[in-house]
């Protein structure tokens, strides 16, 4: 992709480098305000707590004051959208569990904008829940402002910049339930997705987004932090492996892909800031919704923010000799946070408009040869211009953009001068406007 620059101003005065062949997105991009992010996290404190078992029915205060905020706010985006999206509430009423003992009914938020493909889709997301430091008091309040009213406010600033699109994929922008009580509401999504046969092809979520300054003091705003996993943890096939098993790489799982992609389509884009790549599912002793698809064998990936500041999670509101505890908006930086949704917007943008990864990569095992023989299925979309072919050594985090082979549409097979011993291969369809598909890592295969 050819890049130039060109100073984006944002209301605040961000400025970002973005490529000029795509300017209605652009224009979108620009857009993107710290003022409205923070009147977005502002509206979602004031109801006081958003934990999951607090009231549903108080108009003002509780989880389903906030949900019918949502509502309403993710209503107004979707008037701009000539009736391409539409917005509403899925509940799912659970069985007892360790954080709701008496179980529990769970609310999302989505906002679906409507493709080509319906039973494709490319997810956004964020949580509204919240809690306070004892995670089953539902009476204190839980003002969740960067935990996680700030992925909820990134996924709404990308709803605002993506709901011109006519998209390929369809796209879901979710605020999600449940998740502080045990990923109940995106559990409950994924799981339902894959019932229903819908084809999970990406999932961001945004959670703990709209800080800079960590426990340890250090402060930092030029980069986000996202989180991919390496081994994938979905389904278990009947050999006891997972369905997903990658053979010949620690680092090449759906997951993994969807992080590299999505790092090299934000890359240059936003002046001084950058997605620094962390090969793990999650934190230590911390989860998130992106786990949830995981578990399902679904590609998803966490962003968060560079330190965190343990002081201003999971805390109920207070000082402590002068030290202030709790989650409140005012530690959050705004204008971080608008870079956050940037870098989503690009990458939903992207995932939305590119075909389909493709199926049955494979890599011919069946003799010894200094080449690689690689194998694919065509890809069923009219509009295939062309296929590409990455490499990396073994112990590059990235795909070398010198080595990547372009071949025709048409083509399904390529022989490659490079060991299979000492580089690593994954293919992409690319359409007639350039857009990229997922990269797939090839399996072993005879033939």
């Amino acid at each position: 992709m050819r890049t130039s620059l060109l100073l984006l101003f944002i209301a605040s005065s961000l400025c970002a480098q973005v490529a000029p062949q795509l300017p209605e997105i652009d224009r979108r991009l620009a857009a993107i305000a710290p003022a409205t992010m923070e009147a977005d996290v502002r509206a979602l404190v004031a109801c006081g707590t958003r934990h999951t078992l607090s009231s549903r029915t108080d108009e003002k205060r509780g989880i389903g004051a906030a949900r019918d905020w949502l509502v309403q706010r993710m209503r107004q985006i979707a008037e701009r959208s000539d009736g391409r999206m539409t917005v509403g509430v899925e509940a799912f009423t659970l069985p007892p569990g360790p954080r709701v003992p008496q179980g529990a009914t769970v609310e999302n938020v989505v906002a679906t904008l409507r493709g080509t493909e319906t039973e494709r889709v490319v997810i956004v997301s964020g949580h509204y829940d919240s809690r306070a430091s004892e995670p089953m008091d539902a009476n204190a309040d839980a003002p969740g402002a960067n935990d996680d009213a700030s992925g909820v406010a990134v996924m709404l600033q990308c709803a605002e910049a993506l709901v011109f699109l006519q998209p390929r994929a369809t796209i879901l922008f979710v605020a999600y339930s449940g998740e502080e009580q045990g990923l109940l509401g995106s559990g409950a999504h994924a799981k339902q997705l894959k019932e229903q046969g819908v084809r999970v092809s990406a999932m961001l979520t945004n959670d703990i987004v709209g800080g800079v300054i960590g426990s340890s003091g250090q402060r930092e705003n030029n980069f986000v932090r996202l989180f991919s996993e390496g081994v994938p943890s979905g389904p278990l096939s009947e050999r006891g492996r997972p369905a997903q098993t990658i053979i010949g790489s620690d680092n090449d799982a759906p997951s993994r892909q969807l992080a590299r992609y999505v790092r090299e389509h934000a890359q240059g884009r936003i002046a001084d800031f950058d997605v620094r790549m962390i090969f793990r599912q999650d934190r230590y002793l911390r989860g998130g919704d992106h786990k949830s698809f995981n578990d399902v064998g679904c590609a998803a990936v966490r962003f968060t923010e560079c330190h965190e500041n343990y002081e201003r999670q999971h805390q109920d509101v207070r000082s402590i000799e002068g030290r202030p505890f709790g989650d409140l908006p005012e530690a959050l930086d705004y204008k971080f946070m608008a870079k956050v949704a940037m870098v989503n917007a690009i990458a939903i943008h992207e995932l939305a408009l590119a075909p389909a990864a493709l199926r049955q990569v494979r890599m011919l095992t069946a003799g010894l040869s200094p080449h690689t023989e690689l194998r694919w299925e065509a890809s069923p979309e009219a509009d295939i211009a062309s296929y590409a072919v990455n490499m990396r050594r073994t112990h590059e985090p990235d795909w070398d953009k010198n080595e990547r082979r372009m071949v025709p549409a048409g083509t399904t097979a390529i022989v490659i001068e490079r060991s299979k011993d000492d580089w690593l291969f994954a293919v992409e369809a690319v359409d007639k406007a350039g857009h990229r598909s997922l990269p797939v890592y090839p399996a072993p295969a005879q033939r």
